[in-house]
Order: C-alpha cells, then structure tokens, then sequence
C-alpha cells in the first residue's frame, strides 16, 4: 500500500499530496469525531479549497495530524530517541537489536522506513501549504478574522521550526523547502545541519510572541475568546502549539545547537509563565497511572500529541505499550523489548527511589516495572489502554497514551545542564534537587560531578519518553571524554543514514559519509 500511495504521490497537486501522505496512516488516525482528523468534505481541489473558516480549521488540524503520524509511524519516535544505546534490550527481534547496537545500514525493512524522512517532508509542504494560503479566506468568511489567521499560520512555523529541528537531530544536513511544491518532492541539496537548526530556530523565534499561552480562554492577553475554532479550552488543552510549546522547542534547538546561554533563557521563560497556561509539574503516582499524565491531554504536555479515547483516536500502533507491555496487562506472553533487572539497578541506585528502589530486606517497589524479578521485566510506566481504566482487559490491546516531547520535570532538567555550562552551579543544584525530591529522593550530593547527577536524573525521570539517545549525545558532546563516541560526533555517525529510496528521487543528496 504505501509503495502505491508513493508512486501516486508524483502525479497529485499540492492538497492532495497532504491528503494521500495523511490517508497512508489511517491505521493510525482513525475516528470520525479526531480533532486531529480531516474533513472528507474538504479533500477538494486546489481552486475549491481556502473559502471558509471550517476550510482553514480542516487544513490546520491536517498538518497537527500529518506531524502526529510522522512521529508514530513504525513507532518512529521512541526508535530514534529511545532505542539507539538505550537502557531497552530487545526479546527475539532482530531489527530492534540492530537500531540498539546503531547498526543502521543494515537491510532490514524497518532500518529502511526509518531511515527515509519523506514523512517529516510532508508536515513540512503542508505547512508551506497553509502559510502561502489560509489568508485568502479572511475577506471571504467573516468569522475566520485576521488575527484568527495570523494565530493559525504562527502555528504552521513553529510546527516547521519544530520538524526541521527533528530532521537536524536525526539526519544532520538536510534540504530546507521554504515554499510548497507540486507533485514530486524538489530537488535541493541539503544545508548543513547548523544551517538547518538556525533556520527552525528563526522559523518560531519570529512568531512565539504571536502564540496564545490558552486557547479557547477569555483570559487569554493574546487571543480572548471564548471558542477557538468552535471549540474552547478543554478541547485545544495539549493539542494546539501554545506560547509555552514553542519556547520549549527553542530550548531544545538552542540545546543541541550548543547554545546553552539562549537554551537557559527559553527553559526560564518556560518555567517563569507555566502557570499561564496552566502546566504544572506532575508527582510520580500522575505520570505512571493509567488515566494520569499520558492520558487525554492537558496544558502541562508542554509539546505533545495525543490519541483521545474519547475522540475515536486509540490505536494499536505508534505508541511505546505496543512494544513494552505484555501479560497480565495485555495478551501478549513478552514484551518486544525490557530493561534486564541488572540494569535497572544500574539506573535506580538510590533509596527511596519511588520510581524504583530496593528496602533493606530486600523488598522491591516500583512505579516503573512489574513482573520485577522475573525474566522479562515489564516497563508499566506508560500503560494507557484503551481508555485509560486501571486493570482494563488486555484482550484489545488499543492504546491511547499521548507521545509526550517535553513536560515541565524535563524542561527544568534541560534549564540545569545549561546553567551548569554556563557556571552557575547552585541555581542548576536548586532545579535537579526540586525535581529529585518529588521522586524520594535527598538533595543531590555536593562531592560529585552536577552535569552527571543532571544527565543521570534525564535518565531516570525520562526513561520511556524518547530521550535518551538524544541526551547522551548532548552529554558526550559536553565531556569529549570518550574515544569512540568522539569518532561517532566527528564522523556523523550520531545521525542516520538517508533512505536509499530518497537518493534515488533527489540527484542533490548524498549519503551520509559515515554510512556509505
């Protein structure tokens, strides 16, 4: 299916080209009620489209939920960020075993349709899409106002911001598209990868003061209404990019840009104005319950992407539970991929660990895990099935939990690694010790290293979230004191290789040198 879906993809117009890369993963969007679904009404073409307010609302959620799909696609987000060198060893699949040894050139059809960033390219000219169109409805439709539209399209950037700053931390050098294009996909060489982050970093730098902190809120400085696109706050609530998404975005480009000056400013503002959307920090017991944190949606998701139960939106497909739970939580005898009990204790070394941590006499508890101790330790953290009821039956395996990029436990995390770069030692201590305390855990050692206290806390708290590789990265850029991690930087072997089948229709590319 998908190899015709790409072979008509040449020959289609712009709309359509959005419409047929979002179509390709019904599987994963499907519910006729989905804010994040399309209109059937509005797959028109060119000419008949941009006319009313209910078109501009069917392309917006298009491009929300075109970005969704590239990210749950072959479960995509947690194998880049999650598997790579990652705490997960993988249980008789060989495909996974060779994304955690970084063996990527390997053949196996899952390295291929992870390597191929073709998805990331549709967000991209569906945004371009948007951005050159959706004003030509403002004198059209009385209800979709100027200001409606500046709000939608600073969306649209901060989505093209965010999408080229995953392409940059996945690939490195890729090609920039700053217009739409028909049919096939262009021809452009790619930029190098501090081309690409300094574009995305411009792309949201330049609106994020255009961006409500809620919508659909009277309350709201920036945009005051009671209904955002007919709908008010307890729907768009985690759904919508906000003024809190996009400064976290930034912080995370500045981050891995090695900007930790700007990194810190962005985290603060973050964490200054949280209440201003109403993200809060969130105890252990709301982040591993089963209609906690990754269930629904909310303000305190800073980035994130949800699958409502109640929307029609669960799935089996493009959520971390497909691969980590197995029985009694659902019908599946092991999971595809565990954390060995040797290694847990590697990761949790502290009491009082609520996440996980071992009493004198031995007695386990854990917030994390279950069926600890035995062969396959389970990772519960993440376990919202089908509608989030504790102990629901996992005969239907459907899941519903959100693909959460940045909460506040992370964003203050990130402000600390870039003050302890920045040398400010004790303001770093005070943000690592807020979020250790929440966990159990005492104050942070003075007699050690603050970065690793700051890196083995990610660790710990972000375990699941698609962290991992992209923080050890981070961390082995910072210290440089490992030989053949440097080899991995300064060769580009960090990133993945490019898909043979992008190559093949883009004569400007080249392969990644590590990888040839």
């Amino acid at each position: 299916m998908m190899k015709t879906i790409q072979q008509n993809v040449r020959k289609c117009s712009k709309l359509s080209m959005l419409l047929i890369a979002f179509a390709a993963a019904s599987p994963l969007l499907s519910g006729c009620s989905s804010m994040l679904d399309v209109d059937s009404r509005h797959i028109v073409n060119e000419e008949n489209k941009w006319k009313d307010i209910n078109d501009a609302r069917s392309s917006l959620m298009g491009v929300y939920g075109l970005l969704r799909t590239a990210l749950a696609q072959d479960n995509g987000y947690w194998m880049y960020g999650e598997l790579r060198s990652g705490d997960f060893s993988a249980v008789n699949k060989r495909d996974l075993d060779v994304i955690i040894a970084g063996e990527l050139n390997s053949s196996y059809p899952l390295i291929q349709k992870l390597s191929n960033w073709r998805k990331f390219y549709a967000v991209i000219n569906a945004a371009n899409l948007f951005i050159e169109n959706s004003s030509r409805i403002v004198p059209l439709d009385a209800q979709y106002t100027a200001l409606n539209n500046k709000i939608d399209i600073a969306q649209m950037r901060v989505i093209k911001g965010f999408c080229y700053y995953l392409l940059a931390r996945t690939w490195g050098d890729v090609p920039i598209w700053d217009k739409s294009y028909e049919g096939n996909f262009p021809n452009i060489k790619a930029s190098p990868e501090k081309e690409v982050l300094a574009y995305a970093e411009n792309q949201i730098k330049s609106i994020k003061d255009e961006l409500p902190f809620i919508y659909g809120s009277e309350t709201d400085p920036i945009y005051p209404t009671l209904n955002y696109h007919g709908s008010n706050r307890d729907q768009w609530n985690g759904v919508l990019f906000n003024r809190l998404s996009a400064n976290t975005i930034l912080a995370h480009i500045a981050a891995w840009s090695g900007n930790y000056l700007e990194a810190s400013v962005y985290a603060d503002y973050v964490l200054t104005n949280a209440s201003k959307s109403g993200a809060t920090f969130n105890l252990s017991s709301n982040i591993t319950a089963a209609n906690g944190f990754f269930y629904n949606s909310s303000n305190s998701q800073l980035v994130a992407f949800p699958f409502k139960w109640a929307a029609g939106e669960a799935s089996y497909e493009g959520h971390l539970e497909q691969l980590t739970l197995a029985s009694p939580l659902v019908s599946k005898a092991i999971p595809d991929i565990y954390i060995p009990n040797d290694h847990i204790i590697q990761v949790f070394t502290e009491d009082n660990d609520v996440r996980y941590n071992i009493a004198k006499d031995g007695t386990i508890a854990s917030t994390y895990f279950s069926n600890i101790g035995g062969q396959y330790p389970i990772f519960s953290k993440i376990k919202v099935i089908r509608e989030g009821v504790s102990g629901a039956d996992g005969s239907l395996p459907l899941f519903s939990s959100a693909i959460v990029f940045s909460r506040l436990e992370e964003i203050a995390l990130l402000r600390a690694e870039a003050l302890v770069v920045l040398g400010q030692q004790d303001l770093a201590k005070g943000l690592l010790d807020q979020v250790r305390k929440s966990r159990g855990l005492n104050d942070s050692p003075s007699d050690v290293d603050l970065l690793d206290e700051i890196f083995a806390e990610r660790r710990r708290e972000l375990l699941g979230e698609g962290w991992r590789w992209y923080d050890l990265v981070r961390y082995k850029k910072l210290k440089r004191n490992d030989p053949e991690f440097n080899k991995l930087i300064d060769g580009k072997g960090i990133f993945w290789p490019i898909a043979q089948e992008v190559l093949n229709n883009n004569s400007q590319l080249n392969q990644n040198s590590f990888w040839k």
